[in-house]
């Protein structure tokens, strides 16, 4: 397998575009798109392959799991504004960072880089404790899509599964807004600490196939990889 890289700069991502460039597997990287069918997870290691996600956001029916992270998680007051790196919010992605096994930039102006929202139309939801923020939800909107784009969360919190409640709370966001498709990026089958991004429903799940230009049921794709 050979790692197939790409990467554009587009002036504007917004609306219909943001779903086109989606529904054909390509995906925000800062401030720029790219896609790609594989990652390197260290330097001269294997080429893990990787495919893209979405959800048929009609189709998606909450676990038993689920509803328990949404009940756990009730007493906390959510908030939607547009993406801002404030302080409070660059505080809350350092203390994430500490915790992580893997690297990513201590500045979170360079992981989403758009600052005028420009080129990408991005929001965030905002999770408290008493007016405390411990969680940040981040995603790009389109006419008919979603990308999840980031999540973080602070340490004291992980039991409550934030990270998945705020892919429950953009869920949410796309039946209240009739969207028909939530996109959270690529995950692997050698790399199981993707496999958080089928939690939803499997059943509603989709995978894209570069090659055919098509997507196919998870399930179907779990069956010829087995």
């Amino acid at each position: 397998m050979e790692e197939d890289f790409k990467i554009a700069y587009l002036e504007n991502a917004k609306g219909h575009i943001l779903d086109q460039l989606l529904a054909m597997g390509w995906y925000r990287m800062g401030m720029y798109v790219f896609t790609t069918n594989g990652l390197e997870t260290e330097k001269d290691g294997p080429l893990h392959p990787v495919y893209w996600l979405r959800y048929d956001v009609s189709k998606v029916e909450l676990s038993k799991s689920s509803r328990q992270i949404v009940k756990a998680a009730s007493k906390f007051e959510v908030y939607l504004r547009r993406f801002e790196v404030t302080p409070e919010v660059a505080e809350l992605h350092e203390r994430y960072r500490e915790n992580l096994d893997f690297n990513t930039d201590a500045d979170l102006t360079k992981v989403i880089a758009d600052p005028n929202g420009s080129i990408f139309d991005t929001l965030m939801f905002e999770l408290r404790d008493n007016g405390k923020l411990i969680g940040l939800g981040i995603f790009d909107v389109g006419d008919d899509t979603i990308a999840g784009i980031k999540s973080i969360y602070h340490p004291a919190y992980k039991k409550y599964s934030p990270g998945k409640y705020l892919m429950l709370l953009k869920l949410e966001y796309c039946r209240q807004h009739y969207i028909s498709w939530y996109y959270p990026g690529y995950y692997s089958t050698t790399l199981p600490k993707f496999d958080y991004k089928l939690f939803l429903d499997e059943e509603a799940t989709q995978v894209y196939l570069p090659e055919h230009g098509l997507w196919i049921p998870y399930t179907h794709f779990k069956r010829l990889n087995m």
